[in-house]
Protein backbone atom coordinates (compact mmCIF):
# COMPACT_ATOMS: atom_id res chain seq x y z
CA UNK A 1 0.00 0.00 0.00
CA UNK A 2 1.29 3.57 -0.30
CA UNK A 3 -0.71 6.20 1.79
CA UNK A 4 0.74 9.78 3.15
CA UNK A 5 0.34 9.64 7.03
CA UNK A 6 0.05 13.23 7.01
CA UNK A 7 -2.53 13.52 4.13
CA UNK A 8 -5.29 16.28 5.43
CA UNK A 9 -8.57 14.05 4.35
CA UNK A 10 -6.90 10.53 5.79
CA UNK A 11 -6.66 12.36 9.23
CA UNK A 12 -9.69 13.34 9.38
CA UNK A 13 -11.09 10.26 9.72
CA UNK A 14 -8.38 7.58 9.32
CA UNK A 15 -10.61 4.27 10.58
CA UNK A 16 -12.14 3.08 7.69
CA UNK A 17 -8.55 2.84 6.36
CA UNK A 18 -7.04 1.14 8.85
CA UNK A 19 -9.36 -1.52 9.21
CA UNK A 20 -8.86 -2.29 5.57
CA UNK A 21 -5.20 -2.50 6.47
CA UNK A 22 -6.29 -5.16 9.32
CA UNK A 23 -7.24 -7.34 6.48
CA UNK A 24 -4.40 -6.99 4.63
CA UNK A 25 -2.07 -9.32 7.60
CA UNK A 26 -0.53 -8.48 11.12
CA UNK A 27 2.23 -6.15 8.92
CA UNK A 28 1.74 -3.69 5.80
CA UNK A 29 4.32 -2.34 3.91
CA UNK A 30 4.36 1.56 3.02
CA UNK A 31 5.69 1.86 0.27
CA UNK A 32 5.34 5.66 0.87
CA UNK A 33 7.10 6.41 3.59
CA UNK A 34 9.12 3.19 3.69
CA UNK A 35 8.00 1.39 6.46
CA UNK A 36 6.66 -1.22 7.90
CA UNK A 37 2.97 -0.89 10.05
CA UNK A 38 1.65 -3.07 12.72
CA UNK A 39 -1.89 -3.31 12.64
CA UNK A 40 -3.86 -5.64 15.43
CA UNK A 41 -4.49 -5.27 19.01
CA UNK A 42 -2.41 -8.60 20.15
CA UNK A 43 0.26 -7.39 17.59
CA UNK A 44 1.05 -3.80 18.71
CA UNK A 45 1.01 -4.58 22.01
CA UNK A 46 3.36 -7.65 21.61
CA UNK A 47 5.76 -5.24 19.32
CA UNK A 48 6.27 -2.46 22.03
CA UNK A 49 6.95 -5.08 24.55
CA UNK A 50 9.32 -6.57 22.72
CA UNK A 51 12.25 -4.18 22.94
CA UNK A 52 14.85 -6.64 21.79
CA UNK A 53 13.68 -6.74 18.45
CA UNK A 54 11.67 -3.24 18.20
CA UNK A 55 13.74 -0.69 19.91
CA UNK A 56 12.77 2.68 20.66
CA UNK A 57 16.53 3.84 20.93
CA UNK A 58 16.14 5.86 17.33
CA UNK A 59 13.96 8.73 19.12
CA UNK A 60 17.23 9.86 20.73
CA UNK A 61 17.34 12.32 18.38
CA UNK A 62 13.93 13.45 18.24
CA UNK A 63 14.10 13.82 21.61
CA UNK A 64 16.84 15.91 22.13
CA UNK A 65 15.61 17.86 19.33
CA UNK A 66 12.11 18.53 21.16
CA UNK A 67 13.30 19.00 24.55
CA UNK A 68 16.87 19.70 24.72
CA UNK A 69 18.25 16.38 25.81
CA UNK A 70 17.69 12.71 26.35
CA UNK A 71 14.58 11.46 28.09
CA UNK A 72 13.73 8.28 29.73
CA UNK A 73 10.90 7.49 26.69
CA UNK A 74 14.27 7.05 24.45
CA UNK A 75 15.76 4.49 26.34
CA UNK A 76 14.72 0.78 26.25
CA UNK A 77 18.08 0.30 28.91
CA UNK A 78 18.13 -0.42 32.94
CA UNK A 79 18.53 3.49 32.41
CA UNK A 80 15.25 3.50 31.50
CA UNK A 81 13.91 1.96 35.04
CA UNK A 82 16.24 4.02 36.60
CA UNK A 83 15.02 7.28 35.20
CA UNK A 84 11.16 6.24 35.77
CA UNK A 85 11.08 5.04 39.49
CA UNK A 86 12.82 8.55 40.55
CA UNK A 87 9.02 9.61 39.55
CA UNK A 88 7.07 6.39 39.64
CA UNK A 89 6.09 6.51 43.17
CA UNK A 90 4.27 10.15 42.89
CA UNK A 91 2.13 8.73 39.81
CA UNK A 92 0.90 5.83 41.37
CA UNK A 93 -2.84 5.87 41.50
CA UNK A 94 -2.97 5.54 45.13
CA UNK A 95 -0.47 8.45 46.43
CA UNK A 96 -2.38 10.86 43.45
CA UNK A 97 -5.37 11.23 45.73
CA UNK A 98 -2.96 13.36 47.89
CA UNK A 99 -3.79 16.02 44.99
CA UNK A 100 -7.17 15.33 44.35
CA UNK A 101 -7.69 19.02 46.39
CA UNK A 102 -4.92 20.76 44.28
CA UNK A 103 -6.79 19.08 40.73
CA UNK A 104 -10.58 20.06 41.66
CA UNK A 105 -9.12 23.91 42.82
CA UNK A 106 -7.74 24.45 39.39
CA UNK A 107 -10.82 22.36 36.94
CA UNK A 108 -13.16 24.65 39.64
CA UNK A 109 -11.35 28.17 38.79
CA UNK A 110 -10.91 27.26 34.94
CA UNK A 111 -14.42 25.73 34.29
CA UNK A 112 -16.62 28.36 36.31
CA UNK A 113 -14.95 30.77 33.71
CA UNK A 114 -15.72 29.22 30.99
CA UNK A 115 -19.31 28.30 31.99
CA UNK A 116 -19.91 31.64 33.41
CA UNK A 117 -19.28 33.04 29.64
CA UNK A 118 -21.23 30.60 27.93
CA UNK A 119 -24.30 31.65 30.13
CA UNK A 120 -23.88 35.00 28.83
CA UNK A 121 -24.36 33.78 25.17
CA UNK A 122 -20.85 33.58 24.01
CA UNK A 123 -19.61 30.57 22.19
CA UNK A 124 -16.48 29.47 22.98
CA UNK A 125 -13.05 27.86 21.89
CA UNK A 126 -13.02 25.10 25.04
CA UNK A 127 -8.87 24.47 23.97
CA UNK A 128 -7.38 28.03 24.61
CA UNK A 129 -10.75 28.60 27.05
CA UNK A 130 -10.59 25.51 29.56
CA UNK A 131 -9.12 22.54 28.88
CA UNK A 132 -5.50 23.31 27.88
CA UNK A 133 -4.63 25.49 30.96
CA UNK A 134 -5.77 22.55 33.13
CA UNK A 135 -3.24 20.23 33.06
CA UNK A 136 -0.56 22.94 32.15
CA UNK A 137 -1.13 24.50 35.84
CA UNK A 138 -1.61 21.03 37.57
CA UNK A 139 1.57 20.32 36.85
CA UNK A 140 3.60 23.68 37.92
CA UNK A 141 2.44 23.75 40.96
CA UNK A 142 3.62 19.67 41.35
CA UNK A 143 6.93 21.08 39.43
CA UNK A 144 6.88 23.29 42.55
CA UNK A 145 6.58 26.83 40.15
CA UNK A 146 5.91 29.60 41.44
CA UNK A 147 2.34 31.32 40.71
CA UNK A 148 3.66 34.32 39.23
CA UNK A 149 4.86 32.12 36.54
CA UNK A 150 1.95 30.39 35.50
CA UNK A 151 0.24 32.58 32.83
CA UNK A 152 3.92 32.05 30.92
CA UNK A 153 4.12 28.32 31.37
CA UNK A 154 0.42 28.28 29.68
CA UNK A 155 2.25 29.92 27.17
CA UNK A 156 5.47 27.92 26.56
CA UNK A 157 3.67 24.36 26.51
CA UNK A 158 1.35 25.84 24.19
CA UNK A 159 3.70 26.86 21.84
CA UNK A 160 5.60 24.00 22.00
CA UNK A 161 2.39 21.81 21.62
CA UNK A 162 1.70 23.79 18.13
CA UNK A 163 4.83 22.09 16.86
CA UNK A 164 2.73 18.81 16.07
CA UNK A 165 1.11 20.01 13.83
CA UNK A 166 3.33 22.38 12.89
CA UNK A 167 5.60 19.59 11.62
CA UNK A 168 3.56 18.59 9.03
CA UNK A 169 3.04 22.16 7.82
CA UNK A 170 5.27 23.20 4.94
CA UNK A 171 3.93 26.92 4.63
CA UNK A 172 5.31 30.10 6.04
CA UNK A 173 2.94 29.88 9.15
CA UNK A 174 4.14 26.26 9.56
CA UNK A 175 7.80 27.21 9.69
CA UNK A 176 6.66 30.04 12.23
CA UNK A 177 4.58 27.65 14.30
CA UNK A 178 7.93 25.61 14.30
CA UNK A 179 10.27 28.75 15.18
CA UNK A 180 7.82 30.00 18.06
CA UNK A 181 7.79 26.16 19.62
CA UNK A 182 11.73 26.07 19.36
CA UNK A 183 11.52 29.50 20.78
CA UNK A 184 9.50 27.81 24.00
CA UNK A 185 11.31 25.07 24.26
CA UNK A 186 14.71 26.98 24.92
CA UNK A 187 13.17 29.74 27.23
CA UNK A 188 11.48 26.54 29.29
CA UNK A 189 14.59 24.35 29.72
CA UNK A 190 16.39 27.31 30.78
CA UNK A 191 13.54 28.51 33.44
CA UNK A 192 13.95 25.10 34.52
CA UNK A 193 17.71 25.14 34.85
CA UNK A 194 17.45 27.72 37.05
CA UNK A 195 14.89 25.95 39.02
CA UNK A 196 16.90 22.96 39.93
CA UNK A 197 19.84 25.41 40.96
CA UNK A 198 17.58 26.91 43.55
CA UNK A 199 16.70 23.64 44.21
CA UNK A 200 20.04 22.37 45.12
CA UNK A 201 20.76 25.20 47.00
CA UNK A 202 17.54 24.90 49.08
CA UNK A 203 16.39 22.12 51.79
CA UNK A 204 14.64 19.22 49.90
CA UNK A 205 11.15 20.20 48.99
CA UNK A 206 7.98 17.74 47.80
CA UNK A 207 8.22 18.97 44.53
CA UNK A 208 8.88 16.97 41.44
CA UNK A 209 11.51 18.73 40.60
CA UNK A 210 13.66 18.77 44.24
CA UNK A 211 12.26 14.56 44.02
CA UNK A 212 14.67 14.40 40.75
CA UNK A 213 17.92 16.62 41.92
CA UNK A 214 18.28 14.75 45.16
CA UNK A 215 17.33 11.40 43.77
CA UNK A 216 20.29 9.42 43.83
CA UNK A 217 20.74 8.10 40.98
CA UNK A 218 20.57 11.86 39.60
CA UNK A 219 23.82 11.54 40.22
CA UNK A 220 24.49 9.35 37.07
CA UNK A 221 22.48 11.65 34.62
CA UNK A 222 23.56 14.54 33.09
CA UNK A 223 22.45 18.57 33.40
CA UNK A 224 20.75 18.43 30.48
CA UNK A 225 18.88 14.78 30.96
CA UNK A 226 17.54 16.31 33.70
CA UNK A 227 16.59 19.59 32.54
CA UNK A 228 14.52 17.50 29.68
CA UNK A 229 13.23 15.23 31.74
CA UNK A 230 11.07 18.10 33.75
CA UNK A 231 10.10 19.94 30.68
CA UNK A 232 9.17 16.53 28.49
CA UNK A 233 6.97 16.87 31.79
CA UNK A 234 5.58 19.91 31.04
CA UNK A 235 4.89 19.13 27.80
CA UNK A 236 3.45 15.65 27.90
CA UNK A 237 1.22 16.74 30.99
CA UNK A 238 -0.20 19.77 28.94
CA UNK A 239 -0.89 18.57 25.63
CA UNK A 240 -2.52 15.11 25.98
CA UNK A 241 -4.54 15.35 28.64
CA UNK A 242 -5.95 18.94 27.12
CA UNK A 243 -6.16 16.86 24.00
CA UNK A 244 -8.57 14.09 25.55
CA UNK A 245 -10.59 16.44 27.29
CA UNK A 246 -11.43 17.87 24.35
CA UNK A 247 -11.77 15.06 22.67
CA UNK A 248 -14.01 13.87 25.53
CA UNK A 249 -15.86 16.92 24.85
CA UNK A 250 -16.27 16.29 21.05
CA UNK A 251 -17.72 12.58 21.70
CA UNK A 252 -19.97 13.78 24.66
CA UNK A 253 -22.36 16.45 22.01
CA UNK A 254 -21.50 14.06 19.56
CA UNK A 255 -23.60 11.39 21.43
CA UNK A 256 -25.82 13.15 23.84
CA UNK A 257 -28.05 10.08 24.90
CA UNK A 258 -24.57 8.48 26.56
CA UNK A 259 -23.92 12.28 28.18
CA UNK A 260 -27.27 12.08 29.88
CA UNK A 261 -26.44 8.68 30.66
CA UNK A 262 -23.30 10.02 32.25
CA UNK A 263 -24.80 12.60 34.21
CA UNK A 264 -27.16 10.18 35.90
CA UNK A 265 -25.04 7.50 36.37
CA UNK A 266 -21.67 8.93 37.74
CA UNK A 267 -19.73 5.72 38.27
CA UNK A 268 -19.47 5.00 34.76
CA UNK A 269 -17.08 7.72 34.32
CA UNK A 270 -14.00 6.03 34.61
CA UNK A 271 -15.12 3.35 32.08
CA UNK A 272 -16.18 6.32 29.49
CA UNK A 273 -13.12 7.87 29.30
CA UNK A 274 -11.14 4.78 28.94
CA UNK A 275 -13.84 4.16 26.07
CA UNK A 276 -13.16 7.54 24.13
CA UNK A 277 -9.74 7.27 24.65
CA UNK A 278 -10.07 4.05 22.69
CA UNK A 279 -12.27 5.08 20.43
CA UNK A 280 -10.62 8.45 19.00
CA UNK A 281 -6.73 7.48 20.02
CA UNK A 282 -4.78 10.58 20.53
CA UNK A 283 -1.47 8.67 20.32
CA UNK A 284 -2.17 7.21 16.85
CA UNK A 285 1.07 6.21 15.65
CA UNK A 286 4.44 4.74 17.87
CA UNK A 287 8.02 4.65 16.06
CA UNK A 288 9.99 1.75 16.35
CA UNK A 289 12.96 0.04 14.42
CA UNK A 290 13.69 -3.00 13.95
CA UNK A 291 16.96 -4.27 15.55
CA UNK A 292 17.12 -7.66 15.55
CA UNK A 293 17.87 -10.23 12.82
CA UNK A 294 14.83 -11.83 14.64
CA UNK A 295 12.35 -8.90 14.31
CA UNK A 296 8.67 -10.55 13.03
CA UNK A 297 5.32 -10.44 13.68
CA UNK A 298 3.36 -13.46 13.65
CA UNK A 299 5.77 -15.37 11.45
CA UNK A 300 6.22 -12.01 9.14
CA UNK A 301 10.07 -10.84 8.87
CA UNK A 302 10.76 -7.74 9.42
CA UNK A 303 14.18 -6.89 8.04
CA UNK A 304 16.74 -5.02 10.55
CA UNK A 305 16.58 -1.63 10.25
CA UNK A 306 13.75 -1.14 8.53
CA UNK A 307 11.20 1.97 10.58
CA UNK A 308 8.19 0.42 12.20
CA UNK A 309 4.81 2.31 12.65
CA UNK A 310 2.82 0.39 15.60
CA UNK A 311 -0.92 2.02 14.54
CA UNK A 312 -2.14 2.08 18.17
CA UNK A 313 -5.38 3.61 16.60
CA UNK A 314 -5.99 0.39 14.48
CA UNK A 315 -5.21 -1.90 17.54
CA UNK A 316 -7.69 -0.15 19.62
CA UNK A 317 -10.89 -1.13 16.79
CA UNK A 318 -9.65 -4.08 16.24
CA UNK A 319 -12.89 -6.46 15.97
CA UNK A 320 -10.75 -9.52 17.74
CA UNK A 321 -11.07 -7.53 21.17
CA UNK A 322 -13.80 -5.69 20.71
CA UNK A 323 -17.30 -6.30 19.62
CA UNK A 324 -18.29 -3.65 16.92
CA UNK A 325 -15.30 -1.25 17.58
CA UNK A 326 -16.50 1.34 15.54
CA UNK A 327 -19.08 2.46 17.85
CA UNK A 328 -18.43 4.62 21.12
CA UNK A 329 -20.35 2.58 24.19
CA UNK A 330 -19.55 4.10 27.35
CA UNK A 331 -21.25 0.57 28.88
CA UNK A 332 -18.82 -1.45 27.36
CA UNK A 333 -17.01 -3.64 29.43
CA UNK A 334 -13.55 -2.57 30.12
CA UNK A 335 -10.73 -4.04 28.84
CA UNK A 336 -7.22 -2.32 28.38
CA UNK A 337 -6.70 -0.25 25.31
CA UNK A 338 -2.97 1.00 24.08
CA UNK A 339 -4.42 4.67 24.46
CA UNK A 340 -1.43 5.13 27.31
CA UNK A 341 0.66 3.19 25.24
CA UNK A 342 2.49 -0.44 26.45
CA UNK A 343 5.18 -2.04 28.33
CA UNK A 344 8.11 -0.35 29.68
CA UNK A 345 7.13 2.89 27.90
CA UNK A 346 3.44 2.74 29.03
CA UNK A 347 2.78 6.32 29.78
CA UNK A 348 4.06 7.31 33.34
CA UNK A 349 1.49 10.00 33.80
CA UNK A 350 -1.46 8.02 33.01
CA UNK A 351 -3.31 8.04 36.28
CA UNK A 352 -2.49 11.98 36.61
CA UNK A 353 -4.47 12.21 33.26
CA UNK A 354 -7.37 10.06 34.66
CA UNK A 355 -7.78 11.86 37.73
CA UNK A 356 -7.77 15.14 36.39
CA UNK A 357 -10.21 14.33 34.01
CA UNK A 358 -12.76 12.35 35.60
CA UNK A 359 -12.50 15.44 38.63
CA UNK A 360 -13.34 17.83 35.11
CA UNK A 361 -16.37 15.60 33.55
CA UNK A 362 -18.04 15.58 36.99
CA UNK A 363 -17.63 19.40 37.21
CA UNK A 364 -18.17 19.60 33.47
CA UNK A 365 -21.70 17.54 33.96
CA UNK A 366 -22.96 19.71 36.85
CA UNK A 367 -22.16 22.93 35.45
CA UNK A 368 -22.94 22.28 31.76
CA UNK A 369 -25.39 19.33 31.41
CA UNK A 370 -26.43 19.98 27.95
CA UNK A 371 -24.16 21.32 25.64
CA UNK A 372 -23.63 21.56 21.61
CA UNK A 373 -21.00 22.09 19.33
CA UNK A 374 -21.19 25.57 17.53
CA UNK A 375 -19.84 23.95 14.14
CA UNK A 376 -18.07 21.76 12.49
CA UNK A 377 -14.96 19.49 14.59
CA UNK A 378 -11.59 19.32 12.22
CA UNK A 379 -8.37 17.46 12.86
CA UNK A 380 -4.83 18.42 12.09
CA UNK A 381 -2.36 16.95 10.18
CA UNK A 382 -1.00 13.68 11.12
CA UNK A 383 -1.09 10.68 14.05
CA UNK A 384 1.73 10.98 16.15
CA UNK A 385 -0.94 13.24 18.43
CA UNK A 386 -4.31 13.24 17.14
CA UNK A 387 -7.11 15.63 18.32
CA UNK A 388 -9.47 18.31 17.22
CA UNK A 389 -8.04 21.66 16.28
CA UNK A 390 -10.75 23.66 18.19
CA UNK A 391 -14.43 22.63 20.10
CA UNK A 392 -16.36 25.80 19.57
CA UNK A 393 -19.33 25.49 22.55
CA UNK A 394 -22.46 26.75 23.09
CA UNK A 395 -24.95 26.18 25.80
Amino acid sequence: MNQDLTDWDFCQNPYPELARWRTLGPVVYNEFADEYMITGYRNCSRTLAAVKKFSSQDLEELFVKAFGGVTMEALDSTRHHEMRAIWSEFFQRDALENQRDLVSDIVTSQVDQFVERLRSGESLDAIPNMTRAIPTLVIARMLGIDESMHQQFSAWSDAMGGTQEGAYDPSPEGRAVLRRGAAATAALNAYIADVIKSRRMAARGEDLVSMMVFHDFAKEMAEQEIIASNTQLVFAGNETTAKLMATTLVALAQHPEQRRALAADRSLIPRAIEEIHRWQTLVQVLPRRACSDESEVEGVRVPRGAQVKVLIGAGNRDPERWEQPDELDIHREPRQHLGFGFGMHVCLGLNLARLEIQVWLNQILDKMPDFELADEIVYGRGLGLRGPKAVPIVM
